[in-house]
């Protein structure tokens, strides 16, 4: 009897042990596609080697084609206030102040860098317009970002992107939870600023839009003749009452995915489209945010 209730207490204690794991595992970020997960452990080894080594790592990061600069792909180092110590593709521009750093569409890319990585985050995305090296004309590009305190104590922020990236399902929630806290803090005058191309909730092939529960649409930044009609009708390609099928989801459950054909930003063909939609109130209204990518 005895040995049965040890056997017992130890499939508890491990099942209570794989709980944990399995938690912990699903507070992380998941990726779905091989070129991101490469680049968050190129950002991540990097910023291991600056808590273990400190300043004294930054020259590597400045050598060609070495693990740290090859391709496309560099390491880059700023301070928390915008400071740039380590920036290989221009090693001249290093010392400057990057705070008021702006991109083609006038997105304050330097704030936006900065703020991914502050406070109590201590890793996140930046999407923007901008060349690559040796290039002049601006196409899309994700940075990946992450905090580390080298042994001096100093504080700093390392980053590196990726041009023309798939976009990723976590991009999406992020922009929707991004763009529901800036609703809770300012309230319907925020859309306004969604509605801005220099603004982080237009990025890649994603936009963030607005609808109440009747189907009004409120906000749409790439097809804005759609602003103040009634969608609840609306069908895609397929026929499919997507609006009218999304409502009904939202009515016993506050967040839901859905797919369906629509055209991307700029063209009239329709392509596969999967949208993530959340519902809250904001003063006193029922309001429906979501974000799409095409994958």
């Amino acid at each position: 009897m005895a040995a049965r209730c040890g056997i017992v207490s130890i499939i508890i204690g491990l099942l209570f042990l794989y709980a944990c794991v399995t938690e912990k595992a699903l507070d992380k970020p998941v990726y779905e596609y091989e070129e991101t997960i490469k680049l968050v452990a190129f950002v991540n080894s990097a910023t291991d080697l600056i808590e273990k080594d400190g300043e004294e790592c930054f020259p590597e990061f400045r050598i060609k084609d070495s693990k740290w600069q090859h391709d496309d792909m560099y390491i880059f180092v700023w301070g928390l206030d915008g400071m740039r110590y380590v920036y290989p593709p221009d090693p001249e521009g290093e010392g400057e102040n990057m705070l008021d750093l702006k991109d083609i569409d006038g997105k304050p890319i330097g704030k936006m860098i900065v703020r991914a990585v502050s406070g109590e985050k201590e890793e996140g995305w930046v999407h923007c317009e901008w060349p690559k090296p040796g290039e002049e004309t601006p196409t899309w590009k994700s940075t990946y970002l992450k905090r580390a305190k080298a042994p001096s104590g100093k504080v700093y922020l390392v980053g590196s992107g990726l041009y023309n990236m798939k976009c990723e399902r976590l991009f999406i929630v992020n922009a929707v939870d991004n763009a529901i806290k800036l609703l809770k803090d300012k309230g319907l005058a925020a859309i306004e600023e969604m509605r801005s191309s220099a603004s982080e909730f237009i990025f890649l092939d994603s936009y963030v839009f607005i609808k109440d529960m009747k189907g009004d649409e409120i906000l749409n930044p790439a097809f804005p003749d759609l602003e103040g009609q009634n969608l609840y009708d609306l069908q895609d390609s397929n026929g499919k009452y997507f609006i009218r099928e999304e409502l009904e989801l939202l009515q016993t459950q506050d967040e839901c995915w859905m797919e369906y054909m629509w055209p991307k930003p700029g063209e009239t063909e329709p392509s596969r489209k999967m949208v993530y939609v959340k519902k809250i109130e904001i003063d006193g209204r029922v309001l429906i945010v979501g974000a799409g990518y095409f994958p």
